[in-house]
């Protein structure tokens, strides 16, 4: 019997999103077909830029986008360093989410089952959680997706900070980012090439 796999990486720091995209490497050097939605992410960066060019060299590994430029409540950010952010990312807050960062997620979630009727061997769900938390995706559609994906065998792996307690209990891993130091405590913004 073939075990499917449902991973959870969660957490407050940096390298959620990285770790996901290790485990994309292993599964396109195995020669598996891949799936990506990047929950709440519209703009460009080095994973983005990389993927494109993945797919053009015979790797079988396709992403989506899905997230507008009034991103989502991140908290610590002030008007300064909030504006520093969206000049490098073009990404923003909201205090609350609103229509149009609903609508963003469920264009996600449908894209998401589309790819799993192609039965991909790895289904990456990048800030499920934080969409889940934010009541962007319902956590039943959430749930049902992931039950689709395990019943026909592709495995999933979900990102995002916050972990909802029924996501949990349907991972089969969790791992938990945990912060001890971080550039952005001293004014330390993104630096291309290694945080996006």
């Amino acid at each position: 019997m073939i075990l499917i796999m449902i991973y959870n990486f969660f957490g407050e720091t940096k390298g959620k999103t990285s770790t996901a995209l290790g485990t994309v490497m292993r599964a396109l050097g195995g020669e598996k077909r891949v799936r990506i939605i990047f929950f709440m992410k519209h703009w460009t960066t080095g994973e983005t830029e990389f993927l494109k060019k993945l797919n053009n060299v015979s790797f079988d590994v396709e992403f989506f986008q899905s997230g507008d430029k009034d991103f989502i409540w991140v908290d610590g950010v002030n008007g300064e360093t909030l504006k520093e952010a969206q000049d490098e990312l073009e990404w923003g807050k909201i205090v609350e989410a609103d229509i149009s960062d609903t609508e963003q997620a469920k264009r996600g979630m449908y894209k998401a089952w589309e790819y799993l009727e192609e039965k991909p061997f790895l289904l990456v769900l990048d800030e499920l959680n934080y969409a889940v938390s934010f009541g962007l995706i319902e956590i039943e559609k959430a749930k049902e997706l992931l039950r689709a994906a395990k019943l026909q065998g592709t495995h999933v792996v979900i990102t995002g900070k916050a972990l909802h307690p029924e996501l949990a209990e349907m991972s089969d891993l969790i791992t938990e980012m945990k912060k001890h130091k971080h550039p952005f405590d001293e004014g330390i913004h993104a630096i291309k090439g290694l945080d996006y």
